[in-house]
């Protein structure tokens, strides 16, 4: 039987991220991908110069759609965009028989801001709860915990504060530490480490959309977490190191160009 992931995402045209990016993640690992947009944005390799949000009552009709037709394995959540979207996502969440990993997209690659600081409270609230596994970078956790995460040594106190705000397992992105790229799992029971080797690129545009929705994949195919989260740190990996150099973004020397999303394979 095949299995089914789905994305709850934003939309980039440019194809480096969100859903687009999430979709193209599951194919290549063999699931079929199901989508419900939440915010359409104006992006390409250069930078975001619209954001547009859909109703809430669309997603629902989008995710109702789905769930009642292509019932997922698993699902993930990308950019939601306003503190109602997310708490109709949370609320339809709460009856998920499957895992969701929560990609908390507060930022986009360039900069621009795709959910404003007073709604991160109704993140923490309504959506961590549900959350099998949260995703966040640094500046991310930062939002999250009201903590300063400055240092590896940081990320402990950080996971345990995702922990009590409901999320049962944490994938703390650190990001460059020395030579190597450093991402810690917290679950109820320790900590484990991952490293990569620091790659110096600007094709780093989707990374955090292809790394949750690889695991998202690997768990609807029923890999365990660590074996999931491991393989799709590896995916990343390698997409940035046979990234295509396309866009504008290496014509002017700004902006981040996309990832290979056939893993290198």
């Amino acid at each position: 039987m095949t299995k089914i992931a789905l994305t709850i995402a934003g939309s980039d045209p440019s194809g480096g991220a969100g859903l687009q990016a999430d979709l193209k993640t599951f194919h290549q690992l063999g699931v079929f991908g199901t989508s419900v947009i939440t915010l359409l944005t104006a992006q390409n390799t250069e930078g975001v110069s619209h954001v547009e949000l859909l109703s809430p009552d669309l997603i629902c009709r989008q995710l109702e759609a789905v769930l009642t037709d292509l019932p997922p394995a698993a699902a993930k959540t990308g950019a939601l965009g306003s503190a109602e979207i997310i708490e109709q996502v949370a609320h339809q969440a709460s009856r998920f028989n499957f895992p969701l990993i929560v990609d908390p997209v507060m930022i986009s690659k360039h900069g621009h801001p795709l959910l404003k600081e007073s709604d991160v409270n109704s993140f923490r609230r309504y959506l961590l709860p549900h959350a099998f596994l949260i995703t966040p970078n640094r500046l991310e956790a930062n939002q999250l915990t009201g903590m300063e995460i400055q240092a590896p040594g940081d990320c402990e106190a950080a996971i345990r504060r995702l922990h009590d705000l409901g999320a049962k397992n944490v994938l703390l992105k650190f990001g460059t530490y020395g030579s190597e790229s450093l991402t810690l799992l917290g679950t109820s029971d320790e900590i484990f480490t991952f490293f990569e080797t620091r790659i110096d690129s600007r094709s780093l545009h989707g990374t955090g959309c292809v790394l949750s929705a690889s695991i998202t994949a690997r768990l609807a195919l029923q890999q365990p977490l660590i074996e999931a989260v491991q393989a799709a740190t590896r995916d990343v990996h390698r997409g940035i190191l046979s990234a295509p150099k396309i866009g504008n973004a290496f014509e002017n020397g700004t902006g981040f160009g996309p990832i290979d999303m056939t893993f290198g394979g």
